[in-house]
C-alpha cells in the first residue's frame, strides 16, 4: 500500500480538513491523478486534531434515515447560504411548471395530486431525473399520466400504488420540506402527441428553474427505487481513548464510479438534465453525492473537484467553460455532440428533442443561431461531422411534421465524431449559406435551408489514391452520382493541385428531386475537384 494526499480541498466548516486516501502499490497514474483508492483514514466527530485528519463517520447512515436526511438539509442550507455568487440557485420563486405533483406540506401530509398550474403560480418544486427502464403495460398505466386518467389524477394518487422510484422521489422532497415534485411521466401526457412536443421544448426551465434535482443514479428503471439497504463497509478502530477514534475505512468516493459512469448517465435524455440543472443530488448504491457550483461533497465530507464534471456541474452552464478561446469552443461543442451521440434514447426520433434545451443555452452562450445541433456562427466545423467507427449510420423516421435535415448528424441513429482539422490554418468558403427562422420560439421546430455550391469531383481516382473519404449512411451508392461542397481548403498546405480541401459529400435527392442529400465528407486534393468546371447553388435537403 501507499498513502498520498488525495488533492482534495477544504470547503467549509461543515468538509473542515484534506483527506487521507490509501491506494494499492503501483496505481497507475493516468491523466496526472492516482488509481482508485481502497482504504481511507477518518477521525471520529470528538477528535480534537481536527486540522491533521478528516472528521467522518467510519460507516455512513442508511439511505433515508434520519440522520441521511439531516446531511442534505444541511447541503442545502449551507449552499442556500453561501453559493449565491456561483449561481446554484434562483433568488425568488420562479414560476411552476405546466404540471407538479403536489406532494403535501405539514398542514396536509397524506396529500398526493397532480396539480395544473396557471400563469400566477410561482414557487419551489424539485425534479426527477430518472430511468425509465423497461416497464410493462401495467407498469406504465401506473407510472404515467394519459389523456384518460389525468382528471383522477388531478383528484388524487395513490402513493402505493407509484413505482418505487417516485415513491422515493415522494418522500425525499417532503423531507426536504418542498411541496412541488417534477416527474416527467406523470407531469406530461404520454398520449398527447401535441402536450408532449410542447412540454420537451420546456425542458431547459424545467430543471433550470428547479430548486434542485434529485437524480435515481443507481435505479435502472422506475419499478427498482434509490432509497434502498446499503453494502456494508468493513472499518477498524486504530486507536483508543476518547478523544483520540480513528478509523479506518474502506473507500466508498468513487463519483466517477457511481455517478459518471452510472446507468442513469448512459440515458440521452439525462445529459441535458444534469447540464442544466443548477444543483443536484446524485442517489447511488454506494452513498449520496452533491453537485453544486462548489463541486462535489461526499457524505464522507470530503469534497471534490474534477474539471470534467464542474464543466456539466456548472450551476450557469456553459459559463466556465466558456471562458476559454475559440479554438477549444469548437471542441466544446463537438465533445458535448459526440458524447451525446454515443448515449441511448428508447425512441430513437428523441434524439433531435432529447437535447434541444441544451443546444438552446449553447446557442445563447455563443451567440449563435443553431438548428439541430448545427451553429450557424461555425457552420463549416459544425457540418464536417462524420460517423464514428466502421458502422455505418441509420437514418431516423421522424415524425412528418417534425422532419431532420440529411445534413445533420441528429438524423442518423449511430455514434459520431468531428474530423480533425487545423481551424486556424483553413480558408472557409462564403459558398455554404445556412438560414434560420422562428428558433427564439421553443414552442415551434426550427425552419433551416442549408444553400451551397455543389460541384463535381473526381471519386474513382480518389478511391484508387486511397484518400480520406467516408459515407456515413450508406456504402452502395452511385458513385457516378456523388458530388461534393466545399468547406474550406488549407491555407498552410501548398497552393496548386496538392493543395488540400474538406468537403462535404452529397448526392441528388431520389425522386422527385428538391435537392441534394449528404453522404459523408472528405479530404482530398484540389485536383480532384473539377473547379474550373463550375457548379451549381442548391439547396442541401
Amino acid at each position: 500500500m501507499r498513502i498520498f494526499d488525495a488533492g482534495f480541498e477544504r470547503a467549509s466548516p461543515i468538509y473542515p480538513v484534506r483527506p487521507v486516501r490509501i491506494y494499492r502499490e503501483g496505481s497507475n497514474l493516468l491523466a496526472g491523478g492516482l488509481g482508485q483508492p481502497v482504504l481511507r483514514i477518518c477521525a471520529g466527530p470528538d477528535h480534537t486534531a481536527t486540522q491533521a485528519t478528516q472528521i467522518g463517520l467510519p460507516t455512513l447512515p442508511q439511505a433515508g434515515s434520519p440522520t441521511h436526511f439531516k446531511l442534505l438539509h444541511e447541503w442545502l442550507r449551507v449552499c442556500d447560504e453561501d453559493h449565491k455568487k456561483f449561481g446554484c440557485h434562483a433568488e425568488t420563486d420562479g414560476k411552476l411548471p405546466t404540471r407538479v405533483l403536489d406532494v403535501g406540506d405539514k398542514h396536509n401530509p397524506g396529500l398526493l395530486r397532480l396539480y395544473c398550474t396557471d400563469q400566477s403560480d410561482r414557487g419551489k418544486y424539485v425534479a426527477l431525473s430518472h430511468c425509465w427502464g423497461k416497464p410493462t403495460p401495467e407498469e406504465r398505466e401506473r407510472s404515467c399520466t394519459f389523456t384518460t386518467n389525468i382528471s383522477a389524477r388531478c383528484q388524487k394518487i395513490d402513493f402505493k400504488g407509484l413505482a418505487k422510484t417516485f415513491q422515493d422521489a415522494v418522500t425525499v422532497t417532503r423531507e426536504l420540506g418542498k411541496r412541488y415534485l417534477w416527474i416527467d411521466s406523470l407531469c406530461i401526457v404520454q398520449d398527447d402527441p401535441a402536450d408532449w412536443e410542447r412540454e420537451a421544448r420546456l425542458m431547459e426551465t424545467v430543471f433550470s428553474e428547479a430548486y434542485c434535482t434529485i437524480a435515481a443514479t443507481s435505479a435502472s428503471g422506475s419499478t427498482v427505487g434509490f432509497l434502498g439497504t446499503r453494502p456494508a463497509k468493513q472499518y477498524i478502530r486504530v486507536s483508543g481513548g476518547s478523544d483520540s477514534q480513528l478509523y479506518l475505512c474502506e473507500t466508498v468516493d468513487d463519483f466517477t464510479g457511481d455517478v459518471v459512469d452510472g446507468v442513469l448517465n448512459k440515458r440521452g435524455w439525462v445529459y441535458q438534465e444534469r447540464a442544466l440543472s443548477r444543483r443536484m443530488i446524485h442517489f447511488t448504491a454506494n452513498q449520496t453525492y452533491w453537485e453544486c457550483g462548489q463541486g462535489i461533497h461526499c457524505e464522507t465530507m470530503t469534497r471534490m473537484k474534477n474539471p470534467t464534471a464542474q464543466f456539466l456541474g456548472d450551476p450557469q452552464f456553459p459559463k466556465v467553460a466558456l471562458r476559454r478561446n475559440h479554438t477549444k469552443r469548437i471542441r466544446l461543442f463537438e465533445i458535448l455532440f459526440e458524447t451525446y451521440s454515443n448515449l441511448g434514447l428508447t425512441m430513437a426520433s428523441d434524439r433531435s428533442f432529447a437535447i434541444a434545451g441544451l443546444e438552446r443555452r449553447m446557442a445563447k452562450a455563443l451567440e449563435s443561431e443553431i438548428a439541430f445541433g448545427i451553429f450557424k456562427s461555425y457552420i463549416h466545423r459544425s457540418l464536417f461531422w462524420r460517423r464514428s467507427g466502421d458502422k455505418m449510420m441509420k437514418k431516423i423516421e421522424y415524425p412528418k411534421n417534425r422532419p431532420v435535415p440529411s445534413w445533420s448528424w441528429m438524423a442518423y441513429d449511430g455514434t459520431i465524431t468531428y474530423v480533425d482539422i487545423p481551424t486556424n490554418e483553413v480558408e472557409w468558403s462564403s459558398d455554404v449559406q445556412l438560414s434560420i427562422s422562428n428558433t427564439q420560439d421553443s414552442n415551434v421546430t426550427p425552419d433551416p435551408e442549408l444553400r451551397a455550391l455543389v460541384v463535381g469531383f473526381n471519386i474513382i481516382e480518389i478511391a484508387r489514391e486511397k484518400w480520406r473519404l467516408i459515407l456515413d449512411v450508406k456504402d452502395d451508392a452511385d458513385i457516378q452520382k456523388l458530388r461534393c461542397v466545399i468547406l474550406g481548403r488549407e491555407i498552410s498546405s501548398h497552393n496548386g493541385p496538392d493543395q488540400i480541401y474538406h468537403v462535404l459529400v452529397v448526392s441528388p435527392s431520389s425522386w422527385p428531386y428538391v435537392g441534394y442529400e449528404r453522404m459523408g465528407v472528405a479530404t482530398v486534393q484540389r485536383r480532384h475537384i473539377m473547379i474550373e468546371q463550375g457548379g451549381l447553388q442548391v439547396k442541401i435537403i
